[in-house]
């Protein structure tokens, strides 16, 4: 459950970071491509990166899993603070390289790591299919982002409410376990972070509403989608996987 208190923080920063910054150059069609082309190349290498991380972390076995789970939680700890540290006292910096990358790479390798920890604790066949669905659900609601008609970039301030509501709920569920608010809450993660994709997705391709990004943002904007990708994987892991026999 810490894990959906971070998620939400490190949205909140990186939503914050230019709330008040108005397109920069990216009304230029070309300018836009390249930076969509940017953005996504960049997603690509972050996504190698983290089963080139996590894979090896999963066939450790379980005692190793067991011994070393400070690793995984210095990983969040880590994480946050990278990315509050560049929200809120760096922002410039994270517009530069090869600082901005710098950051990234640091946060990527950290939601890796995190990501092996959590994936070992499941049968490998489970991690697969959320592997898989979470692939075919990312491709189908970016081609969709892409091609309809409808702005959905206007919906930032209802998709973050109901994101405090998932954390609370989380909460909740930590101190009074159940099954059915397992499922309830996997489910509406999966589902808010669906719509996350097309949000932020729209952003990056450009809506018709003001866009949060600059032409400097694109590692911000990949960073975005990442996590999206990330959280959208480990929702369904917990909404379908089978935990391993300990």
């Amino acid at each position: 459950m810490a894990l959906v208190s971070s998620e939400g923080n490190q949205r909140q920063l990186v939503d914050g970071i230019n709330d008040n910054q108005n397109l920069q150059g990216l009304n230029d069609p070309q300018v836009r491509a390249g930076f969509v082309r940017k953005v996504y190349g960049i997603l690509s290498v972050q996504l190698v990166l983290t089963v080139a991380i996590a894979a090896p972390i999963m066939i450790f076995g379980q005692e190793w899993i067991d011994l070393n789970e400070q690793y995984a939680s210095a990983a969040i700890i880590i994480s946050l603070v990278v990315v509050m540290c560049m929200s809120c006292f760096c922002m410039d910096m994270a517009r530069v390289y090869p600082q901005n990358y710098l950051f990234l790479a640091i946060v990527t390798v950290c939601e890796a790591v995190v990501v092996g920890f959590i994936s070992a604790m499941y049968e490998l066949p489970s991690v697969c299919i959320a592997a898989g669905l979470t692939s075919g659900i990312f491709f189908g609601l970016t081609a969709f982002a892409c091609t309809t008609k409808r702005d959905f970039t206007g919906m930032g301030s209802y998709l973050m409410s109901a994101l405090m509501g998932l954390i609370f709920t989380s909460f909740l569920c930590m101190f009074f376990p159940s099954a059915i608010g397992h499922t309830l809450v996997a489910g509406a993660g999966a589902i808010l972070f669906s719509c996350y994709i097309v949000f932020d997705t729209q952003l990056i391709v450009g809506g018709k509403s003001d866009s949060k990004f600059t032409v400097d943002d694109y590692v911000f904007a990949a960073f975005k989608i990442y996590m999206d990708i990330i959280r959208l994987f480990l929702y369904l892991l917990r909404l379908f996987g089978e935990r391993r026999q300990r």
